[in-house]
């Protein structure tokens, strides 16, 4: 599923780089699977939006024992200090150019994360070069 919305990504945001880095093996979750769509396509707007020119999207899939952890980083602005990303009604587009925006995709990303037992999270790249969203959702352990 992940492969099939970054090529979809790749024609949406035809500007935007777009690269997948991915396990070997299938992972399991046990969930919906147009929620993870829906989240998927949240980070993949948010990070588009503020990619710095030139600069890929990275979408990565790893498993961390019976965890699956996707992470969306994107080089460009950093995230201000203070800002509740993850709470409804809250955005980081300041600029008077940037439209209307609601601030309702990351409150999303969260409701989705959470609904499959998950957590959602966003941190500025150690080396102040842009920012990394991560999802982190329990594995469908199958015996």
């Amino acid at each position: 599923m992940l492969a099939g919305c970054v090529e979809g990504y790749r024609a949406a945001y035809p500007g935007i780089r777009f690269e997948l880095q991915r396990p070997q093996h299938p992972v399991m979750l046990n969930g919906a699977p147009q929620l993870f769509a829906q989240m998927l396509d949240k980070l993949a707007a948010n990070a588009a939006d503020f990619a710095a020119p030139g600069t890929p999207v990275t979408m990565a899939l790893a498993l961390h024992g019976t965890t699956a952890v996707l992470t969306v980083t994107n080089r460009g602005p950093l995230l201000p200090a203070g800002l509740r990303l993850f709470e409804s009604m809250q955005s980081a587009r300041g600029a008077p150019d940037a439209g209307i925006h609601l601030g309702l995709g990351l409150y999303i990303v969260r409701l989705i994360a959470e609904f499959h037992r998950g957590r959602a999270s966003a941190a500025n790249l150690a080396d102040g070069s842009g920012v990394c969203f991560s999802v982190s959702i329990p594995t469908l352990i199958v015996d």
